[in-house]
């Protein structure tokens, strides 16, 4: 049956589509709802296969690569401006020149107290 243009729809037909539209939009909200509370248990296989695959520890170390000891060597070179910035942050504290200061050593903290 095709309805025209020009013809009437009476009030049951209209009542019966806007309630199988509206009961269709629920069934699909509430498919989607149980999918996403599935989501949760994704993260727990991909923990279990995480753990599963950590590689045995060796016990002949490893040589160091070439990117280790050119990573070692940048270090290195970077150490002159790290220690003028150093001395520059103590002096803009301390509120004087840096001609006093003379840095030794730099040693990376075990706990940072910033956040």
């Amino acid at each position: 049956m095709m309805l025209l243009a020009t013809g009437t729809i009476s009030a049951g037909k209209a009542l019966m589509n806007t309630l199988i539209g509206m009961g269709t939009v629920f069934i699909v909200l509430i498919f989607i709802s149980f999918i996403i509370s599935l989501f949760k248990y994704i993260n727990q296989t991909d923990a279990k296969r995480t753990v599963a695959a950590e590689p045995v520890p060796s016990l002949i170390p490893a040589a160091p690569s070439v990117e280790e000891t050119e990573e070692a060597e940048e270090e290195l070179v970077d150490d002159t401006e790290l220690v003028a910035v150093i001395t520059a942050a103590i002096a803009a504290y301390a509120g004087t020149s840096s001609e006093g200061f003379q840095v030794r050593s730099i040693k990376r903290a075990a706990k940072s107290a910033w956040k």
